[in-house]
């Protein structure tokens, strides 16, 4: 069976689908919201976003981790990525939220507003949460 893919530029070398870079990937926990905030800084700067675009992104990770560990002794992972001229964000914890989707069902007024703010901050932004926890992805377009 041939499993090679092929599409255009496939036999000058070029990749057939984006290749992720600069994936950076951490546990944490409540009390290490601001330590994700300087690696999505750090993280920002490398991508080559500028401020005003960067200070979005920080806020916007942020919030993603908050939602992450939203209710009880959580621990939850970020991973960031670049592909192309995205970034990309995905928060998994063990909280819950109270619904899922861009806005929810019944919620506090603190997830709707965080839902609300991510919307905002990001080209994409979705909320999940089940039994087994939350996880949020977002993605932003640099420059």
């Amino acid at each position: 069976m041939n499993t090679r893919m092929r599409g255009p530029g496939a036999s000058r070398g070029h990749p057939v689908l984006p290749v992720a870079r600069e994936l950076t990937e951490q546990t944490f926990r409540k009390r290490d919201i601001p330590g994700v905030r300087r690696i999505a800084a750090l993280f920002g700067t490398r991508a080559g976003m500028r401020p005003g675009q960067l200070q979005d992104w920080v806020q916007a990770v942020s919030e993603a981790a908050a939602c992450a560990v939203a209710q009880g002794p959580c621990t939850a992972r970020v991973r960031l990525w670049m592909m192309g001229s995205r970034v990309f964000c995905e928060m998994s914890g063990d909280g819950t939220l109270r619904a899922d989707g861009p806005l929810g069902g019944p919620q506090r007024d603190e997830e709707r507003l965080r839902r609300w703010l991510l919307q905002r901050l990001c080209d994409h932004a979705s909320v999940m949460s089940g039994p087994q926890g939350a996880t949020v992805l977002l993605s932003v377009k640099v420059g």
